[in-house]
């Protein structure tokens, strides 16, 4: 009877330092993997938006308001977008306007052009957008034009 007892308390022993290094083998299975993961260089789309305030600002042009505006840089791509409204009781037809960037000293980098397109009805509001492969890291305001 000793015996048995005395075997009993082998097999639990043995089992109990078998679990234990299961278990210390499977968590550093599991640290090794999440380093892996944690070190994987993940390629990401880096966007960063200019927020010069002149740029952003609200502006009238015509009948039409423009406001909500924003550029992002994206890479090598700018993109300038803005909502158009027209705040009158009547349809308004207008193409497409011209959004010219200018420097601090006035000077114009680029002109944009913002296709409205169909005449806008009473109330409408629209989003327009234009981008360019330019740099447009100088661009402090814009003037919108015919």
């Amino acid at each position: 009877m000793k015996i048995i007892k005395l075997k009993n308390k082998k097999i639990i022993l043995s089992l109990l330092i078998i679990s234990i290094l299961v278990f210390v083998v499977v968590v550093l299975f599991i640290i090794k993997d999440n380093n892996k993961t944690s070190t994987k260089k993940v390629k990401t789309d880096y966007k960063e938006a200019i927020t010069e305030q002149g740029i952003i600002k609200d502006e009238t042009f015509g009948n039409l308001n423009f406001t909500n505006t924003t550029l992002i840089k994206d890479g090598k791509q700018y993109t300038l977008s803005m909502d158009v409204t027209n705040p009158t009781q009547e349809e308004i037809n207008i193409e497409k306007v011209n959004i010219n960037l200018k420097d601090k000293n006035g000077n114009s980098i680029v002109v944009l052009h913002g296709y409205i397109g169909n005449p806008m009805k009473a109330g409408e509001t629209r989003t327009i957008t234009a981008s360019v492969k330019i740099d447009l890291s100088k661009v402090k305001y814009k003037v919108i034009e015919s």
